[in-house]
């Protein structure tokens, strides 16, 4: 799984492969690879989201990688977080390139609080490119949860 965070384990190395965005899917999950953690019960640390996606287009041109992360703080099914993170432009050379934080906010709505039974999801996409993407999964990528 994509998670990891001071309470988490890192799974097997695995890949994922995102689909070709064929159009502008910026701040829009379009056939995005959907992680999903739920039962979480943790306190707010107040620190912000972050994270390190291994993220690789190959030798693909003008591939745009977006992620969105949602926190729903009680598993009632609704958003209570929702951060979408600007793409991040891969090179057109293969090998894992680093998708972090740094990247900056596109956009935030909502509020943090206490995760009670809570459900946390990244959805990863394709922003722009005609090209498929690979993710690095298990203990490659990592998100880390502003939890304790």
């Amino acid at each position: 799984d994509v998670y990891k965070s001071q309470l988490g384990t890192a799974g097997s190395a695995a890949t994922t492969t995102v689909a070709a965005a064929n159009g502008n899917h910026d701040g829009t999950p379009t056939n995005a690879q959907v992680f999903t953690a739920t039962g979480l019960n943790l306190a707010y640390s107040g620190a912000p989201t972050a994270f390190d996606l291994f993220v690789d287009a190959g030798t693909a041109v003008g591939n745009g990688v977006q992620v969105r992360v949602s926190y729903d703080l009680t598993g009632n099914g609704s958003w209570d977080r929702t951060e979408t993170w600007r793409y991040f432009a891969t090179d057109p050379v293969s090998g894992y390139e680093h998708y972090t934080q740094a990247a900056g906010l596109a956009s935030a709505t909502g509020t943090f609080g206490a995760l009670s039974n809570g459900t946390v999801r990244v959805e990863v996409w394709s922003a722009i490119g005609s090209n498929p993407s690979t993710v690095g999964i298990g203990n490659q990528s990592v998100l880390r949860l502003p939890y304790s």
